[in-house]
This record gives C-alpha cells, structure tokens and sequence, in this order.
C-alpha cells in the first residue's frame, strides 16, 4: 500500500512539475506570438497607407494629364483667335491646386514612415488617415473642380465647332 502512494504522490508531482514547467513557458510563447501579430498589423497598415499614396498618385497624374490636354486646346483656341484669358487663369489655378495635392502627397509619405516607426502604429495610421489623406483628398478634389470650370468656361467663350484636339482632316 505505501507503494502505491509513493508512485500516485510521484505522479502528482511530477504532473505539477509539467503544470509549473508549462505554465513558466506560456507567457514567453504568448509574448512571441503578440510580437508577430504586432508585426503583421504593423505590415498591414503599412499596405494600406501605401495603396492611399498609389490611388492619390494616379489620380494627381490625371489630372495633370488633363491639365496638359486643357492647356493645349487654350493654345489652339488662341491661336485661331479666340479669347481664352479666363480660361487661362483658371488654368493656372488648378494647376496650383494640383502641385498643393503633391506637396500634400509627400507629408503623407512623411508620415507614413513615422508611423511605421510609432510604438502604436494603428494611433498613427488613424492620423494619417484623417489628417494627411484628407488633405490630399481635398486638394484634389479642388483641382477636379477647377479644371471642371475651366472647361465650361472655354465651352462659353467661343470655342466654337467640335471639342477635339485633333486638326480636321480634308477629304
């Protein structure tokens, strides 16, 4: 009989001592996991700012774009005869409002690396998002609506015929 309680009270410690052996390393595991989702969250925000500065890059690039296509029909219209200053200064206009949106695009980029290195990068991204991504936004949608204008106002003064930049073919 003492037999068996020396090899039950055996087993009882040798199962606590597995119990406190497991316990002292679940801590250490769990700190290794925090650390990897930390780190994964970390790669996830940073992929999120990063497709915000791709999307407002193209669309800066647009209307840059569209500025040029604007710029070189004021030029024909002019050329022909026409009166395009109004035109010409709402031009210059989106045109400023459209280098704001870069110069707002790259503090966005400023604080995008700041906020890879911020002890609590999803506070940081919250900021950059609502801060600097809302300048951007707002820039650019001010741009937009600015060469919006100068087109109506080239449509109301005179640029008569078709809207192509193309020259007319003879036939």
């Amino acid at each position: 009989m003492k037999k068996q309680y020396i090899c039950m009270l055996a087993g009882c410690v040798a199962l606590l001592g597995s119990v406190a052996l497991v316990h002292a390393q679940a801590p250490a595991s769990a700190a290794g996991t925090a650390t990897s989702t930390a780190a994964a969250k970390r790669a996830r925000l940073q992929g999120a700012v990063t497709a915000m500065e791709r999307n407002f890059e193209v669309r800066i690039t647009g209307l840059e774009s569209l500025a040029g296509r604007i710029q070189t029909r004021i030029a024909k219209v002019q050329i022909s005869g026409g009166d395009m200053t109004a035109a010409s200064v709402k031009l210059a206009a989106a045109q400023t409002l459209i280098g704001e949106a870069k110069a707002e695009l790259a503090n966005l980029k400023k604080a995008d690396t700041t906020m890879v290195a911020a002890a609590r990068p999803a506070t940081a991204f919250g900021n950059v998002k609502n801060r600097f991504a809302k300048n951007v936004t707002t820039k650019i949608k001010a741009a937009h609506a600015a060469l919006v204008e100068t087109i109506v106002i080239m449509k109301g003064q005179g640029a008569s015929g078709s809207a192509t930049s193309s020259a007319p073919t003879v036939q």
